[in-house]
């Protein structure tokens, strides 16, 4: 669903690429492009039917299907570095019983999921804390993040990415909350000159799945290389593709006439929309985990929320968003 310029076409481009140069041609994708099979909320339905073998879409977009990876969606969970939000959702995968059952049941092979970037708030008026969201309608998406904005009075609308510019023309919307490709690839800097980063860090994940039976399909060798560049991919090289992408689009903002500011929120207006969130999400996201089949969804919040602090500064530093508000500071 990515359109070529967002870097996580970047990131999963090289991984098709990848697949085809090592495995000698025998395993070749064929790449459509945006949209052009399938919408993008109906990818990893193709995926499961056949329609498509394999797909790159947004999580959220079918959380019956991925309750574990939704675990980013709730507000505050997520807020480290990439690599260490894509690398506690393998790990997570990996050691979790019940996530690997689902994802038998759904019929799909996991590849890869990793976040869109931060979550940024662009508008007409600079936001500075919870009282500026008060009342206006925004472009939201994920299950957990519409909650959040809902704890403090903002009106969520929710649509795929590629709908927001029109919503906003025509006062759908009023503002959006969106990653960095928001801004940038779906253009909606003409419209939104105020940028920000409210401090809830990672908040959707972009997904990769391969058709369970195409994968079982393969020759043995085959599978093996897969799975190793799987592996590469989730740890480092995805991120690292990624951030190349993104420090485009920084620069794009840099140099865009109509972008007035892109800042972060103070620690104490960030603490106060956390505070109003508390932990009534992670508590909803367990029981709504547990009804979409992961078993035993406690301990892969558990595992997940371990793993994903495991960050150093110099990880963060490397943040595409964190990064640009810095170069914005800066000039």
């Amino acid at each position: 669903m990515a359109v070529d310029t967002a870097p996580q076409a970047a990131a999963a481009n090289w991984f098709f690429d990848e697949l085809e140069k090592r495995t000698d041609g025998r395993v070749a994708v064929d790449k459509s492009g945006p949209e052009e099979i399938c919408k993008a909320a109906e990818i990893a339905e193709c995926v499961r039917d056949g329609r498509a073998d394999i797909g790159v879409s947004v999580a959220d977009y079918t959380a019956q299907l991925f309750p574990g990876e939704v675990i980013v969606s709730v507000p505050f969970l997520s807020d480290s570095s990439q690599q260490a939000v894509m690398h506690a959702l393998h790990e997570t995968h990996k050691q979790h019983q019940g996530s690997q059952a689902k994802w038998d049941d759904i019929g799909l092979h996991p590849v890869a999921h990793w976040p869109a970037g931060r979550l940024t708030l662009g508008s007409k008026a600079e936001i500075r804390n919870i009282n500026d969201i008060n009342g206006m309608k925004w472009r939201v998406a994920g299950p957990y993040l519409v909650k959040a904005f809902e704890e403090i009075n903002g009106n969520p609308v929710s649509m795929p990415s590629s709908e927001t510019y029109e919503a906003l023309q025509c006062g759908v919307a009023e503002a959006a909350a969106f990653a960095i490709d928001g801004a940038v690839d779906y253009k909606l800097v003409e419209l939104l000159p105020e940028w920000t980063d409210p401090g809830v860090g990672h908040y959707t994940t972009f997904g990769m799945w391969l058709n369970k039976d195409v994968y079982d399909g393969m020759s043995e060798e085959d599978r093996a290389i897969f799975d190793e560049l799987a592996e590469e991919f989730n740890g480092g090289k995805g991120m690292e593709l990624f951030a190349e992408g993104a420090a485009d689009q920084c620069q794009f903002m840099l140099d865009h006439d109509n972008v007035a500011k892109f800042g972060k929120w103070d620690s104490t207006a960030t603490k106060e929309w956390s505070d109003k969130v508390g932990d009534k999400l992670i508590e909803e996201w367990i029981a709504e985990a547990e009804k979409n089949g992961l078993a035993d969804a406690r301990s892969f919040y558990e595992t997940y929320a371990k793993l994903v602090k495991d960050v150093t500064e110099a990880d963060l530093a490397k943040d595409p968003v964190i990064a640009c508000v810095k170069s914005f500071e800066s000039r």
